[in-house]
Order: C-alpha cells, then structure tokens, then sequence
C-alpha cells in the first residue's frame, strides 16, 4: 500500500511539472505575438513604399508579402491551440488521478 501512494504522488508531482512546463510554454508563445504583428507591420510598409515608388511587379511582392503574413499567422494560431489542447489534456489527466486516489 506504501509503495502505492509513494508511486502515485511521483506520478502526480511529474503530472504537476509538466502542467507548469505547458503554462510556461503557452505564455512564452503567446508573448512572441508581437514579433508576427511586426512582421506583418514592416511588410504592409513595404507594400505601400512599393506602390509609391512605382516598383515593377509591386502587385506581385504585395500578394507575397500578405500570403506570408497570413501563413505565419495562421501556424502562430494552430501551435497556440495545440499547446492549450496539451494542457487541457493534462488537467483532465490530473483529475481523473486525483479522483481514483480519493475514492474508497
């Protein structure tokens, strides 16, 4: 029975580790937004310098520039939801160990 509880609680201190590593993760990738809003800042200036001096095929260099954009957006959001999918994921494991310990 000993052996039990000691193995449980190791079990429920990794879980707990790795919960806050997951916190940690999300908040330091949701905290690098801004680099993507700067990117895309810095592009939609391109664009307009671009068309104001009448560059050859700036129509062609804005659609890239706009496709890019929307790409890393678009991987930003997926590794975002992935990573709070992972720690949902977690939080449920950890109840559901926490209930089989508690029942009689």
């Amino acid at each position: 029975m000993m052996n039990l509880t000691h193995n449980n609680s190791e079990g429920t201190k990794r879980e707990e580790g790795q919960k806050q590593l997951l916190e940690r993760n999300l908040e330091a990738h949701r905290s690098r937004k801004w680099i993507i809003n700067f990117i895309c800042a810095i592009s939609l200036l391109v664009a307009i310098l671009c068309f104001c001096f009448r560059v050859p095929r700036s129509v062609i260099i804005t659609v890239t520039l706009l496709f890019i954009c929307t790409i890393i957006k678009i991987v930003h959001k997926t590794l975002d939801k992935k990573i709070e999918l992972r720690l949902k994921r977690v939080k449920q494991e950890q109840r559901k160990s926490f209930f089989k310990v508690n029942k009689p």
